[in-house]
């Protein structure tokens, strides 16, 4: 393979992979899970190939000049392009993240909060401090709706 294929496959790998990561961002926001477990997969084999192929460049990297100075150019561009896409994709991920763990800190607080305990008491017979009965909880409210 002589190296303007090796870098025309290169820029194929980045396309794919920048419009998956486009996609995948935009389901982030949306919060289209599914959607993004699906495309795990290839996002995957992607990033596997981009990364063979992007070493195997370095190593051949002193033949680079044979590729012609539009074909480089074109790399550079898709290169940034990819760069951005990246950034935009980590940042969306770790705000999602973040959202997901002030979430399941508050539900598990509340899950605490909202657990009976049993209550200690002194010898006095006074509630130790710390301890909590849990109180009954309210009966269940109904009403005819037929009226």
């Amino acid at each position: 393979m002589d190296m303007n294929e090796k870098v025309e496959t290169l820029m194929t790998v980045i396309e794919r992979l920048s419009t998956l990561l486009e996609n995948e961002t935009a389901h982030i926001g949306s919060r289209k899970f599914k959607a993004i477990a699906d495309s795990i997969e290839e996002k995957d084999k992607l990033c596997r190939a981009f990364e063979l192929l992007v070493r195997g460049l370095s190593k051949d990297k002193d033949n680079l000049h044979e590729s012609g100075d539009d074909t480089r150019e074109a790399l550079l561009e898709c290169g940034k392009k990819l760069d951005e896409l990246v950034t935009s994709n980590a940042t969306a991920l770790k705000t999602a993240i973040q959202a997901n763990e002030r979430l399941m800190k508050a539900v598990r607080t509340a899950a605490i909060e909202c657990t009976p305990k049993s209550g200690s008491y002194s010898k006095n017979g006074h509630l130790l401090a710390g301890s909590k009965l849990s109180e009954q909880a309210p009966s269940p409210v109904s009403y005819n709706q037929v009226l």
